[in-house]
């Protein structure tokens, strides 16, 4: 149940501010990247509306931020 509170209060964050926390975590080479990271772009599409060029930039942008599976 924790978590899911967490979760709840993560996405009343800004898009703006979620961003840096994914950020956060990829700086950190944090497991909880991956997630994140899907779940902002959910977010970023739900509530920018991007055009699809921006979308795939950003996508790739976050991509290439991903902790490597060593």
């Amino acid at each position: 149940m924790a978590g899911r509170g967490r979760r709840s209060r993560a996405s009343d964050l800004p898009l703006e501010d979620a961003l840096q926390l994914v950020h956060l975590y990829a700086e950190r080479g944090s497991p909880k990247y991956k997630k994140a990271a899907m779940r902002w772009l959910e977010r970023y599409i739900a509530e920018s509306s991007p055009r699809l060029h921006h979308f795939a930039e950003t996508t790739a942008s976050l991509a290439k931020l991903e902790p490597s599976e060593d």
